[in-house]
C-alpha cells in the first residue's frame, strides 16, 4: 500500500507550532488537502454533508475514515490517532 509520508509533516516548522488538538487537527486536514483536493472533498462530502467540522469534533473512527481513504498506512493512522490524542509529543515519532 502506498504511504502518505506522513513522518514528513511532523518535521515541518507549522506543524512544530500546533500546541492544541484543534491545531493539530486542523493541520492535519490542510495537508490532507493538499495532497489530493478532489479526494478530500468527497470523503469529507460524504461523512458530514454540508456542514463543517471543527478538527476536535471528529471522532478517532472518523479520522481513521478519512486517512484511510486518502491513502495513509495502518501505522500512519496510528501514528496520527495518537498525535490527535495528544499521546505523542509534537515532535515525537513511534
Amino acid at each position: 500500500m502506498a504511504s502518505l509520508n506522513l513522518e514528513a509533516w511532523w518535521t515541518e516548522a507549522g506543524y512544530g507550532r500546533c500546541d492544541s488538538f484543534s491545531r493539530r487537527g486542523a493541520f492535519t486536514l490542510h495537508k490532507l488537502l493538499k495532497c489530493d483536493p478532489a479526494k478530500f472533498v468527497y470523503i469529507m462530502g460524504n461523512l458530514y454533508r454540508a456542514e463543517a467540522k471543527d478538527p476536535q469534533e471528529i471522532t478517532p473512527h472518523e479520522w481513521q475514515t478519512i486517512l484511510a481513504y486518502m491513502g495513509a498506512t495502518e501505522e500512519e493512522i496510528k501514528d496520527v490517532l495518537g498525535r490527535m490524542a495528544g499521546h505523542l509529543p509534537r515532535g515525537a515519532s513511534e
